[in-house]
């Protein structure tokens, strides 16, 4: 599968010349002016006091810059990094890059300050402009805590600079570091769901032959377990499949077919249809990484808009979650070619061409994880944003007064800026979509900007 292309650092306003050279802060050009001012009214009214403050006060702005530049040209020998290499999830208040300032020494009232900006695009022309500061004095590492709320690619611009408490000046220092990184989508704490169709499983013909002494094991029915190694007896008596297991008896790899279908007609992106399809790839890497855990001999054949790639370890499992946070929605390329077997599909409201997706495979066994749009219901708590579990996970399916999972833009605990942009006003409503499968698995979700 192909990465998607990440948008450049170079589309973020870039600092000119003239504004590096400037060295006053917005406060500093004001109390600038204020001094000029008083200097000219002293001078025509013949106040010495008036003239005295005015002159008094460009003393201390010009003693402050020349004593912030010179503390910028010796910090910038020091080489202060922007350590970066940290993953990036999306709604984790754990999220942290690092500054590192291994020698650092500055004279009283001034400080280092590192400024962030980025821009993070969550899907077509929808972006979210991000901003964060930090300031400190002292040498080591330096955490920066960020906030993202949504998945994607982040083109990031950094700047250092030397600042006094007052923030009256700035001396800016160094190259600014660009960077294009990737916002994971958010984890979600939930299991595989457990299907009750017992179907798939390849079987391998070269078998080795069971022996009277051979011994078995029992376990919970996964995907892709052979329907004959399911104990008939032993499930009626719980309710549930047991699958009975041989430790002697090798069994091939077996592999499961998924198809994510961020797909959806052409305009405008809106809060709800961005926040659907960022809900559903938490859900796809939820289900993927859960069944992996479960059963190590899964492998996952996963379809999306940019092609099909080959999921066999954990590692790929990973390696995909970084191209999928970059994938927005894109047109339906058509039903496809007919295939049977089990499938997963994964998909949301706004994919109008599921039902013929469906139908144009009549043999496939297919079950449909989906998220709807939801409201919360008046008195009923609804889900957390953080670590929610998706519907499905415990083996019941969702019944019509289940409380929806809240999705909110904006939450009270947050100490970042993030602006999301005039996308997020939109009131686009996904299309009523009816859809008949008979493993279907949906996830309402009651979508907010404010808390």
């Amino acid at each position: 599968m192909q990465a998607p292309a990440r948008r450049s650092p170079a589309y973020l306003p870039s600092g000119t010349r003239a504004r590096r050279l400037y060295p006053l802060t917005l406060a500093g050009t004001l109390v600038a002016a204020a001094a000029f001012f008083l200097l000219g009214r002293g001078l025509a009214q013949a106040n010495p006091y008036a003239v005295f403050l005015a002159l008094l006060a460009a003393a201390v702005l010009a003693v402050l810059v020349l004593a912030g530049r010179l503390q910028a040209a010796a910090c910038a020998r020091r080489q202060l990094q922007w350590d970066s290499s940290g993953p990036l999830f999306a709604r984790r208040p754990g999220t942290e890059q690092a500054i590192l300032a291994p020698e650092l020494r500055l004279l009283p009232f001034f400080r280092v300050q590192f400024r962030f900006r980025g821009l993070l695009a969550v899907g077509r022309g929808a972006e979210v402009l991000l901003a964060r500061s930090l300031s400190f004095s002292a040498a080591g590492t330096h955490p920066l805590p960020l906030y993202l709320p949504l998945c994607g690619q982040l083109a990031a611009r950094g700047r250092f600079l030397v600042r006094d408490l007052f923030g009256l000046t700035r001396s800016p220092f160094g190259e600014e570091p660009e960077r294009s990184l990737t916002v994971l989508p958010a984890w979600l704490a939930a299991g595989p769901p457990r299907l009750v169709e017992p179907a798939g499983g390849f079987e391998d013909k070269s078998l080795r032959k069971a022996s009277e002494e051979e011994k078995y094991f029992m376990r919970e029915y996964q995907p892709g377990d052979r329907f004959r190694d399911i104990n008939w007896k032993v499930s009626s008596r719980l309710q549930e499949l047991i699958t009975r297991i041989s430790p002697v008896t090798q069994e091939k790899t077996r592999l499961l077919a998924v198809e994510l279908r961020h797909y959806r007609d052409e305009g405008a992106e809106s809060l709800e249809s961005v926040m659907h399809l960022d809900y559903l790839k938490s859900w796809l890497l939820a289900f993927l990484r859960g069944l992996k855990a479960s059963n190590e001999r899964l492998q996952f054949r996963v379809h999306t808009g940019a092609g099909s790639r080959l999921l066999a370890t954990a590692e790929d499992i990973e390696s995909f979650a970084e191209e999928l946070a970059g994938l927005g929605y894109q047109s339906d390329p058509g039903p496809g070619s007919e295939e049977a077997g089990e499938l997963f599909v994964f998909s949301t409201s706004f994919d109008r061409g599921l039902p013929l997706f469906l139908a144009a495979r009549p043999l496939a066994r297919a079950q449909v994880f989906r998220t709807v749009r939801g409201r919360s219901p008046a008195g009923m708590p609804a889900r957390t944003q953080t670590g929610a579990t998706p519907a499905g996970s415990d083996g019941r399916r969702p019944g019509k007064t289940a409380a929806p999972v809240e999705r909110v833009l904006f939450a009270p605990e947050l100490v970042d800026a993030f602006l999301p942009g005039p996308w997020a006003l939109r009131r686009v409503s996904p299309p009523a979509v009816p859809l008949r499968a008979e493993g279907l698995e949906e996830v309402p979700l009651a979508v907010r900007m404010l808390p």
